[in-house]
């Protein structure tokens, strides 16, 4: 499930990208995105008693190659023609994907989330998980 929510919001930030003529605040968005997510991850980590070193620098290395391969549909969307939106439709992918993280983060922290949240982050978990009526694949 997971794939096809960063499939779906790819594919429309790639046309919003298109008819916009570019999104040039997505990336910062995306760093923002990024930073409160590794924050909300060392919170929840504080709360569970489970701070980890090699867990946070684990999430740093992920973030890390999620810019480069950003940085490197970009450079690949200036020298082939008619992808150069791709940046922007991934840029979008990887922040809807952030989001998801610091939400199931807050849930883990026992916060207040909206039930329609709760409920987009349960179908992500079980297709993630592969539990299908409480049965592991």
């Amino acid at each position: 499930m997971e794939r096809y929510l960063a499939l779906i919001t790819g594919t429309v930030g790639t046309g919003i990208s298109f008819l916009v003529d570019g999104l040039g605040e997505a990336i910062v968005v995306l760093l923002v995105m990024m930073a409160l997510d590794f924050l909300s991850g060392l919170m929840r980590a504080a709360y569970e008693r489970k701070m980890n070193s090699r867990i946070g620098f684990n999430g740093l290395i992920r973030k890390s190659y999620y810019l480069l391969l950003l940085g490197s549909v970009y450079l690949i969307g200036t020298v082939v023609d008619g992808i150069g939106y791709a940046g922007d439709g991934l840029t979008i992918a990887l922040i809807v994907m952030e989001f998801v993280s610091i939400t199931e983060n807050g849930t883990k922290l026992n916060l207040p989330i909206p039930e329609p949240v709760k409920r987009l982050l349960m179908i992500v978990n079980k297709e993630t998980t592969g539990e299908k009526e409480g049965v592991k694949k």
